[in-house]
């Protein structure tokens, strides 16, 4: 089953504090790429470096008060884009209210969400084995939205 097959939520438990709620964006899958594309314009997908000075073949970018980065100096959250040296685009209502729609099915019912990170799979590109462990605040969820080829 893949994420736009089912309408309605179906909220699944896949281990302790995760859960799968397939189907959950179909709703708004048509704005949900829309706006991933006025991030994009605003912010443009880069291959990041990792601290070892390896360019990730995942291609990224962020919204929001904070964008995820990666160079030469570490891992971590920054306001601005690295790139730019501006503000990273506003974090749209779509990402927003599908957020904390997400995570109020699950049990977070007051979390807002402050950055958005966005990957682009692009054929042969791939995410090795790796922990996110950067968030230092464990009581509010990460929310994972996959939209799948397209």
């Amino acid at each position: 089953m893949d994420l736009f097959t089912q309408i309605s939520p179906n909220v699944q438990t896949i281990a302790n504090d995760a859960y799968l709620l397939a189907g959950f964006a179909l709703a708004v899958e048509s704005a949900l790429l829309m706006d991933i594309q006025q991030v994009m314009a605003a912010a443009s997908l880069r291959h990041m470096v990792t601290p070892g000075g390896f360019a990730m073949s995942v291609a990224m970018t962020n919204c929001g008060d904070f964008g995820w980065v990666t160079d030469r100096k570490g891992y971590r959250y920054a306001p601005q884009n690295p790139t730019t040296g501006k503000a990273w685009p506003a974090m749209p209502n779509t990402f927003l209210q599908l957020a904390t729609s997400a995570a109020s099915l699950a049990g977070f019912a007051n979390f807002v969400p402050d950055a958005c990170l966005i990957n682009e799979y692009a054929i042969g590109a791939r995410m090795s084995l790796h922990q996110d462990k950067d968030e230092q605040d464990f009581s509010q969820p990460i929310v994972s939205v996959s939209l799948g080829l397209q």
